[in-house]
């Protein structure tokens, strides 16, 4: 054994509670706080746009080419700049952001940081090509069997990099968080949710008409599976809710979260035009964000018993 090993374990072992009797680790939380707050928060949101946006636009050009080529064309450039903003922050909320690189000299698919470190890498790179070769397009460089290509190639990688934070968040040791097995679930749908919204959007102001009718039965679809994964997450979630919100606090946030769920499908159910597909995906991003920010508040927010000093 090493001569100093007992000095170090005696340095990494947390402090025992000075009082209250209790002894050991009892009723005291063994996990440190990760130092993400609301960047992390919009950084999900972006990855979401971003590769739902990709997802939505490959399968439905691939599926019917004459309908949505077109809008496809122009939605690949967004993912790119959605998914280029994404990346800044994810870098920046590394805590040393010129060590980003070093994700890149392991592969472990075992391992969700890593396999979602190389899926979201990869992803960028058909994704890369296909908003270029799509831009050189409309000004009459059209190559367009390398940018079905590219499409094709991103599919499986975007599938994984809107998967993994799902599955990253909820298989650790933090309190709360590791005990929302839905999350993987939800995000999931909720990119491919807001990937058919935004497409919708575009199509809209693009006068697609065939494109922005079929994307807007595909959202209303995926708005009321969308309920299912949510109701789900949040009971998941509703233990660690209790011990940081009062009743109160709880049915508030319930109702401001099926609000949000609610109001887009209404809209999207009333009306077809522009104007109420616009409010209805901004209500729709609003509440997706407000998941994401409820859900990476948890470990941050202290019980009610110390808030109130008891």
């Amino acid at each position: 054994m090493h001569a100093d090993s007992k000095p170090q374990q005696a340095l990494t072992e947390p402090p025992l509670p000075e009082t209250g009797g209790q002894s050991g680790y009892e009723n005291m939380p063994v996990t440190k706080v990760p130092g993400w707050h609301g960047i992390i928060a919009w950084d999900a949101l972006l990855n979401g746009m971003a590769t739902g946006l990709f997802l939505a636009a490959a399968v439905s050009e691939l599926a019917a080419p004459a309908v949505f080529m077109r809008v496809a064309k122009v939605a690949y450039p967004v993912a790119l700049v959605l998914l280029l903003v994404d990346l800044g922050l994810l870098v920046l909320d590394l805590g040393d952001p010129l060590r980003f690189h070093h994700m890149l000299r392991v592969f472990k698919p075992g391992s969700p940081m890593s396999l979602g470190t190389w899926c979201l890498t990869i992803f960028s790179l058909p994704l890369t090509a296909a908003a270029g070769l799509s831009l050189l397009a409309e000004l009459g460089w059209d190559f367009e069997w390398a940018r079905i290509t590219a499409v094709v190639v991103g599919l499986l990688p975007g599938f994984g990099s809107a998967a993994y934070k799902g599955v990253l968040l909820s298989t650790n040791a933090q309190p709360g968080w590791k005990d929302a097995r839905w999350l993987g679930g939800y995000l999931t749908n909720s990119a491919l949710l807001m990937g058919c919204a935004e497409l919708l959007v575009l199509s809209a102001l693009m006068e697609q008409t065939q494109a922005a009718a079929i994307l807007r039965t595909a959202v209303i679809v995926l708005l009321v599976l969308n309920v299912i994964p949510l109701g789900l997450l949040f009971a998941n979630l509703r233990p660690a809710h209790a011990l940081i919100y009062t009743r109160e606090q709880q049915w508030r946030v319930g109702a401001l979260i099926a609000a949000g769920a609610l109001i887009p499908l209404g809209l999207m159910l009333l009306n077809g035009n522009l104007l109420f597909i616009l409010v209805a995906v901004i209500v729709l991003l609003v509440e997706s964000w407000a998941v994401r920010f409820v859900y990476v508040k948890i470990p941050h927010t202290p019980p009610l018993g110390v808030r109130s000093g008891e």
